[in-house]
């Protein structure tokens, strides 16, 4: 009887760690779950140790040692649960305040724009009223240097006619050069006014593009803290029960990784870049350069993809073949803004059914081969076809969009993510097939949008 007792105190503890778990994984407020469990301090008090366990015998020690160690692991989980919450929720915080600078620094910014343009229209006026006076200082100078030449012709010939002497119209022509070097003395100190102006208008100019720089760049940060916030408060609902689900999600991304190859790992990819200009180049005429993006560009290049540790500048073939394909569809996205979406918070690769304005993916994203013809009608109606190129070494493959046909050369004309724009696929296929380990290709997968 008292063994069944004590069997049952054992449970009823185990229950209420499991209890525990609940309300740590999900029923306490975000408050509750930064509090750090000490799980040594819950042994002591309410689970039996291993000297209680050593008291009993057989088949009952046996019992009371496996419950002992459930309970162990048990509360070692929720104190490993509890410490990734704080961990979170302080980097939550964290981003709270340098959200909160950022806003501060924007405004702060956008009112130094506004100060430096109204300066710049100032000093425009300025200019301008200054301009009005150089124009009228030339018209007065025209007119003394005319009724200078008139006097100068007139005097000759008095002096001529009228026998006057010469000492009197060197006096009076004494004065008008003395009127006229004072005119042009005022003139060229305005003349340098106005080039002053003219500078001090340029710098103020220049200060002007450098703060609307600023502002773009502040506007990108706080974009970008807001995306890091909505990460860290899904990663910390995640962690609060499904520790095993959130393993999957980053094993699914290492898989992935599997099908990408690493151009960041290649050897020769800076000698392969600098031999694309060796292959033949289609006719300008069937380039499309208008929604070509470059998965090495450095606005995004060494950015994360999603909540990955992985760079664009390495794997970001799918993303940016994806985002070339809505870009041309009308969609306002680049690869950097498409990185952030919520479908590649744990993905390198995701093909989504719809995406605004009007986009439907209208084709099979199995890796079941290429379909030449329906490649063929689909860009003669203006579609994009996206591609995979694998290397048969089994080290991962590429991405590439397939938007013309060159009829002369038989060749179909590709935008590549990684290689450059407007190039023959046989490029991409051979440039593909060289990177790291030279191995042959396959293309063995098609995705298709339509609008």
């Amino acid at each position: 009887m008292v063994k069944k007792e004590n069997t049952n105190k054992k449970l009823l503890k185990i229950t209420v760690l499991m209890a525990a778990i609940l309300i740590f994984f999900g029923l306490q407020s975000d408050k509750t779950r930064a509090e750090i469990f000490d799980c040594s301090k819950y042994l002591k008090s309410s689970v039996t140790t291993t000297a209680d366990c050593d008291q009993k015998s057989g088949d009952a020690k046996k019992k009371c040692e496996a419950y002992d160690k459930k309970a162990k692991s048990y509360c070692d989980l929720i104190e490993i649960k509890s410490k990734t919450g704080v961990t979170i929720q302080n980097q939550l915080n964290l981003y709270n305040a340098q959200q909160e600078k950022t806003e501060k620094e924007l405004k702060q910014t956008q009112e130094k724009v506004k100060t430096t343009g109204e300066k710049i229209d100032d000093l425009d006026k300025e200019i301008r009223e200054k301009e009005k006076t150089i124009k009228y200082q030339q018209t007065l100078l025209t007119g003394l240097i005319q009724s200078y030449y008139e006097y100068n012709q007139e005097g000759v010939l008095q002096i001529v006619l009228l026998k006057e002497s010469f000492s009197n119209f060197f006096d009076q022509n004494d004065r008008v050069e003395q009127a006229s070097s004072k005119v042009n003395d005022v003139l060229r100190n305005i003349q340098e006014t106005k080039n002053e102006l003219e500078k001090e208008y340029e710098e103020i100019a220049q200060k002007k593009r450098e703060s609307e720089e600023l502002k773009k760049e502040l506007e990108e940060k706080q974009e970008k803290l807001e995306y890091n916030e909505q990460q860290k408060k899904a990663l910390l609902v995640q962690t609060k029960g499904e520790e095993q689900k959130y393993r999957e999600l980053l094993a699914r991304v290492e898989q992935q990784k599997m099908e990408l190859f690493d151009f960041s790992s290649a050897a020769n990819s800076d000698e392969l870049i600098a031999s694309v200009s060796s292959y033949p180049k289609p006719d300008n005429k069937y380039w499309a350069s208008s929604w070509y993006f470059s998965q090495r560009d450095s606005k995004w290049g060494n950015q994360a993809i999603g909540n990955s540790k992985t760079l664009m500048s390495g794997y970001g073939c799918a993303v940016t073949s994806l985002a070339m394909v809505f870009k041309k569809n009308g969609a306002s996205v680049d690869p950097g803004k498409m990185a952030k979406q919520p479908i590649f918070s744990y993905d390198l690769i995701k093909w989504p059914g719809s995406w605004s304005p009007g986009i439907k993916l209208a084709s099979s994203i199995a890796h079941s081969g290429v379909n030449w013809s329906t490649v063929s009608s689909e860009i003669s109606k203006g579609n994009l076809v996206i591609v995979y190129i694998r290397k048969t070494n089994g080290k991962g493959g590429h991405y590439v969009v397939i938007h013309n046909y060159d009829k002369s050369k038989k060749e179909y004309v590709v935008n590549d993510p990684y290689f450059g724009s407007n190039l023959y696929l046989s490029t991409s296929k051979s440039l593909v097939g060289k990177i790291g380990v030279d191995s042959g290709v396959v293309l063995d997968q098609m995705i298709i949008y339509k609008k």
